[in-house]
């Protein structure tokens, strides 16, 4: 399409347009990011809530393995209860509802922001935040239980039981991590705003054109299942054939054919946006199979 297309898209008028497969010409992998139309940019705030719920079923989750194995109880008896058959069925129920909490921060991540790195950041978060948490209180709990008792790393080697210290190096592993999510989220959730942004700024003011998938290269590797390519998108512009290079995610039961008819948004400052095309069904590899994750 040349110039005279340009608006033709615009002002909400694409018509629904399934997020996968997923073009970038400016990320790859986990960084790929995406904006269902009609969306605005993601926010944090619809995402706290599961990160908060997940979080605290974490540390109650973690309480038993960390009081009963990692000796982070603060008495014997604690130690027992935390260790009881009845509790270990607690926590071993509360370790599904939790997972599937934790799910929830992910796909919360995802349908804000359209990218799996913030996603999986949120949930590592929770993770490493609650099991932190849990050893955190317990650590409390057990130095006012008995603030005489002397803090000493050896004891990991040559206590004849499972001391304390154990339990705290490896929360102290889940503080660290859980900073490490903490300093990199601000600027990754910074990053998929931007990506978002100019995705939104092309599809309300970029100039369209129709092009054609010319060429399509499976990389052969996957991003959680998802095969990824490197493909070529060519378009007419301004009467010159133009080639806009771009990566691609997508699941193995859909991977574009070439030939597949796309929508090239740009602007003036050579920002490129890639999709398939709304106006047009798009033909897809008929073998589901050729390009599914290896077992294992």
């Amino acid at each position: 399409m040349s110039d005279t297309a340009k608006g033709h898209h615009k002002h909400g008028q694409l018509a629904h347009i399934d997020m996968l497969p997923l073009f970038s010409t400016t990320d790859k992998n986990e960084q790929m990011t995406s904006l269902l139309p009609g969306h605005r940019i993601g926010r944090v705030a619809p995402v706290l809530p599961w990160l908060f719920a997940a979080t605290i079923l974490w540390a109650l989750t973690g309480s038993v393995p960390f009081g009963a194995l990692l000796g982070l109880a603060p008495t014997p008896e604690i130690s027992k209860l935390l260790g009881h058959p009845v509790t270990v069925g607690v926590a071993v129920v509360l370790f599904f509802v939790v997972i599937g909490v934790t799910g929830g921060v992910y796909s919360r991540g995802v349908e804000q922001f359209g990218q799996i790195r913030v996603a999986g950041l949120f949930a590592t978060l929770a993770i490493a935040g609650g099991l932190f948490a849990g050893a955190g209180v317990l650590l409390l709990w057990t130095l006012t239980s008995n603030p005489s008792r002397p803090f000493d790393l050896e004891a990991i080697v040559t206590s004849p039981t499972i001391p304390p210290e154990l339990g705290v190096v490896v929360g102290a592993c889940f503080a660290l991590l859980a900073a490490y999510m903490l300093l990199r989220l601000p600027v990754s959730i910074a990053h998929a705003r931007r990506r978002q942004a100019d995705i939104q700024r092309l599809r309300a003011e970029g100039s369209s054109f129709i092009g054609t998938l010319t060429a399509i290269n499976f990389t052969n590797s996957w991003l959680l299942n998802y095969p990824m390519f490197k493909v070529e998108v060519s378009y007419i512009s301004s009467g010159a054939p133009r080639v806009v290079s771009a990566r691609m995610r997508t699941t193995a039961d859909r991977v574009p054919v070439i030939g597949t008819s796309m929508l090239v948004l740009t602007d003036d400052h050579g920002t490129i946006l890639v999709e398939l095309d709304p106006s047009n069904e798009a033909a897809f590899e008929p073998d589901a199979g050729k390009y599914a994750a290896p077992d294992g």
